[in-house]
C-alpha cells in the first residue's frame, strides 16, 4: 500500500458499488438462500434500485414471516463475504486506470462496512487494487465509517472528498465536514441519491476530476 503524504488531498472511497460491482454476488446469494426464487437478476435489482430492502422483497414476493426473515438475514451476513461469492465481484470499468492516475495526486483510502478486514484486503490484492491505497478501513460492524476516520488521526481538510454510492456515504462525508461525491454505479438511483444533497453526483468515479481540488 501507499504512504501518507501530508500535502496531498485525502480521498475516502467506499468499495462495493463505488469501485467494484458486487451486484452478481448479492443476487447469487439471494437466489441461493431463497427457496423457489423466481426473480431474474434484472427484476431483483429493479426492486433494489427502487429502494426496497430485502425484508420488503421477501414479504411481498415470497410471503416471509418475521422469523423467516431473521433466519435469512443471519444466513446472509454469514455468507456474503465467503470466497465463493466474493469471486463474483468485478472491478468497475476504468477504475484501475483512474486509481493509478489519482494516487499520484492524493492519499487514497478504502472505507467499507464489510465484516472482515483480512478478506477485504485479500480481495483488493487479487483484483490488483490494494497497491493504490494508503489504508483500508473496515467497520467490521463495530464502528461507523465516521468513527474510524476520526480515530485514525488523519488531518482532514474541507476540500478532502468522501465518495460513495449510498445515502449513508454522503452522510458520512457531511459528518466529517468534507466534500461529498455520489456515484451511480452502485445500489441507488439518481433520484434517491439526490435526496441526500451530495456536493457532486456522477455516473461513475472515473468521471471525477480532482484538478479543481489540488
Amino acid at each position: 500500500m501507499g504512504t501518507f503524504e501530508k500535502d496531498k488531498l485525502n480521498i475516502f472511497l467506499d468499495l462495493d458499488g463505488t469501485l467494484i460491482d458486487s451486484r452478481y454476488r448479492m443476487y447469487k446469494l439471494f437466489s441461493d438462500l431463497v427457496l423457489k426464487c423466481n426473480l431474474t437478476f434484472e427484476e431483483y435489482w429493479n426492486k433494489k434500485f427502487d429502494g426496497k430492502a430485502h425484508k420488503n422483497i421477501l414479504n411481498e414476493d415470497f410471503h416471509y414471516t418475521d422469523s423467516e426473515f431473521q433466519v435469512f438475514e443471519t444466513n446472509w451476513m454469514n455468507s456474503i463475504e465467503k470466497n465463493k461469492y466474493l469471486e463474483l465481484d468485478t472491478v468497475i470499468n476504468g477504475v484501475p486506470d483512474w486509481l493509478e492516475r489519482i494516487s499520484e495526486k492524493a492519499n487514497l483510502y478504502i472505507v467499507t462496512a464489510r465484516q472482515n478486514s483480512v478478506y477485504t484486503e485479500l480481495q483488493l490484492e487479487r483484483l490488483g487494487l490494494l497497491k493504490f491505497f494508503t489504508k483500508v478501513f473496515v467497520t467490521e460492524q463495530l464502528k461507523t465509517k465516521t468513527q474510524l476516520i476520526l480515530e485514525s488521526g488523519i488531518p482532514l481538510k474541507a476540500v478532502d472528498l468522501f465518495v460513495g454510492d449510498t445515502g449513508h456515504d454522503i452522510k458520512t462525508g457531511k459528518e466529517l465536514e468534507i466534500y461529498t461525491v455520489a456515484v451511480l454505479t452502485g445500489f441507488m438511483n439518481k433520484e434517491s441519491l439526490s435526496k441526500y444533497n451530495p456536493d457532486l453526483l456522477l455516473n461513475s468515479i472515473v468521471d471525477l476530476n480532482i484538478k479543481k481540488y489540488d
